[in-house]
């Protein structure tokens, strides 16, 4: 966070020819404060003056290096979420003019702007809106970040600033009372579901009451964010509870932890899960991201050459790694189910994603299709795109043997899927769904080789279409199309992340009418062999979505407002497509 500048005198005002208040949408909700609020934070030893006409900031008398000059401290509004309309006229004594942006003090997003404009010696008009949730530390102020103030002076007049704190349009514990999503669906689907998070511990979404209540009215199934990711599995250092031997089905005998951390976290869930009739999708197995550098790594210590890691294993070692790793995770729930009730035709992780992400976006033929391999992802770090398991293979091995020791280890009717975004794109400079067509051929004609003493093929049985959708060069048509070449492909598909890039109400609203009026076409009552087996829904609530961090957006189904969940209008064309 950047620091707030110090200075030795403090002068708080109110500013008679400003508005600046704070005001409710219907019904007015007493807890916030009142108007008029005293604008406070004019900081100054000397360099700024005030009348009634405007405020002028002085730069010669501002302390070197200063960034900000007028804030307004949010901490009134923490945890709630709020929209902030803002206008000024500025000028400043520069002829070319400077940058000058009025925004969010707010590390984690990224400072984001209410207004921006390049402002010279001439009345510029600054405007903008943006609603988000308050987080404590959370300021609005003017910033002038790497500006030199020592021949600079600004003047600001005409400023309104104003705040509404958006009332639930719909009672308490309203998600309990409308429809039920899955009941909705139960003809149409065979499942549906709603994405949530657990945490590192405990204090995460699905760790709640509540939040299990309406998971458990509205799924069937949920898939976790994170929690089943490599790196929260490992947790902490992979070497932390000592290494033991095992003996992999290549015939090699290596050194692996000797627990995986996260396993005691996955028992917990797995019991919430049981106790509220839920079931999961295991998310993921194989990931080029969010898996530790050490996984890859010589006595699971990383050495670094620039982006590449310098002391990566040979492939024999890796494909035993896999095995140990995948076996583990898998072994550890079909125990879990066996001490727990469950079995043959009832499984509490119905299906998996065996590998995540495997395909480049970047491929413009869809025959050089791995991610590592193209262009804009060989020798890359995995969060710049790039793969540990592409760089230790060089093909697509890695992909085949996960689908192996999957069908090794997995009960027989537990589906193993490919999971992608993107999924749907095939453009002349990137043919990823082609790709992704490509991959699913070579898996399905994979050699058997003996694995825990048995002959195995790979098994793959679904394609996962994570369907992030909404903008514009997504069209309908061409997701529909992908839908369709999936399932010709010989396999099923879940929509395994929907949700919905749109910046108002009334256009994801529509998306979500159109595509769930689509999707049902192949559900259960599809003619082909394969079907659209289950959608998710990547998230419970908009303000918690991974894709609107500052507020701007609607992908989900659900708002929250004071830990109390209401459905918003998309919820209800979802409900709606169904009749």
């Amino acid at each position: 966070m950047k620091k707030l500048i110090s200075f030795l005198g403090l002068l708080m005002l109110i500013l008679t020819s400003t508005i600046f208040t704070s005001c409710e949408k219907e019904p007015v909700i007493p807890d916030v404060p009142g108007e008029p609020i005293e604008f406070k934070g004019f900081k100054s030893d000397s360099g700024i003056i005030v009348n009634d006409e405007q405020i002028q900031i002085v730069g010669s008398g501002l302390e070197k290096d200063a960034n900000e000059f007028i804030y307004y401290d949010l901490k009134d509004y923490v945890g709630k979420t709020i929209e902030i309309d803002f206008s000024c006229k500025m000028k400043t004594s520069s002829s070319t003019g400077v940058n000058l942006m009025w925004q969010i003090l707010d590390k984690e997003n990224d400072y984001p702007i209410i207004a921006m404009s390049n402002v010279s010696n001439n009345w510029t008009e600054l405007s903008g809106s943006r609603k988000f949730i308050v987080e404590e530390g959370f300021l609005f102020y003017l910033s002038t970040y790497q500006l030199d103030f020592s021949n600079l002076n600004i003047d600001i007049k005409d400023l309104m600033f104003n705040i509404t704190v958006p009332k639930p349009k719909n009672p308490e514990d309203e998600w309990m009372k409308v429809p039920s999503l899955k009941e909705a669906y139960e003809d149409i689907f065979d499942s549906f579901g709603i994405a949530c998070e657990y945490g590192w511990d405990d204090g995460v979404e699905l760790y709640y009451d509540n939040v299990q209540k309406g998971l458990a009215k509205h799924a069937d199934s949920i898939t976790l964010g994170n929690e089943l990711k490599p790196q929260f599995m490992f947790k902490g250092n992979i070497k932390s509870g000592g290494l033991v031997d095992f003996s992999a089905s290549n015939g090699l005998t290596i050194k692996v932890p000797a627990k995986i951390d996260g396993l005691d976290r996955l028992d917990k869930i797995l019991t919430i899960l049981k106790n509220n009739n839920l079931k999961m999708r295991g998310h993921v197995l194989t990931w080029h991201s969010q898996t530790p550098d050490e996984f890859f790594a010589k006595d699971y210590s990383a050495k670094y050459n620039g982006d590449l890691i310098s002391n990566l294993v040979s492939k024999q070692e890796m494909t035993a790694r896999h095995e140990w790793y995948i076996k583990t995770i898998l072994d550890f729930v079909n125990e879990w189910e066996a001490k727990n009730g469950y079995g043959e035709g009832n499984h509490i992780i119905w299906s998996w994603d065996v590998v995540n992400e495997a395909v480049a976006d970047d491929d413009s033929t869809g025959t050089n299709y791995l991610r590592g391999a193209t262009s804009g992802t060989k020798n890359k770090k995995p969060d710049n795109g790039g793969s540990r398991w592409y760089q230790i293979y060089g093909n697509d091995e890695f992909i085949i043997n996960a689908f192996r020791f999957a069908n090794a280890y997995a009960p027989a009717d537990v589906s193993l899927a490919y999971n992608d975004y993107n999924e749907y794109m095939d453009y002349d400079g990137g043919r990823k769904k082609t790709g992704i067509l490509n991959l699913i051929k070579r898996i399905k004609n994979g050699d058997a080789k003996t694995v825990n003493g048995k002959s195995v093929k790979p098994r793959i049985d679904v394609m996962g279409m994570q369907s992030h959708v909404g903008d514009d060069w997504i069209t309908l048509d061409s997701y529909e199309t992908s839908v369709t070449d999936y399932l010709a492909a010989g396999v099923d598909v879940h929509i395994t992340e929907f949700d919905v890039k749109k910046y108002s109400q009334e256009d994801a609203t529509k998306i979500y009418s159109d595509y769930f009026n689509m999707l049902k076409k192949y559900g259960k009552k599809y003619s082909g062999e394969n079907k659209v087996i289950n959608v998710t829904v990547w998230g419970i609530n908009n303000e918690n979505s991974w894709i609107n961090k500052d507020g701007s957006t609607y992908p989900l189904l659900f708002s929250k407002e004071n830990n109390e969940y209401y459905a918003n209008d998309s919820f209800y064309a979802v409900i709606d497509a169904v009749n």
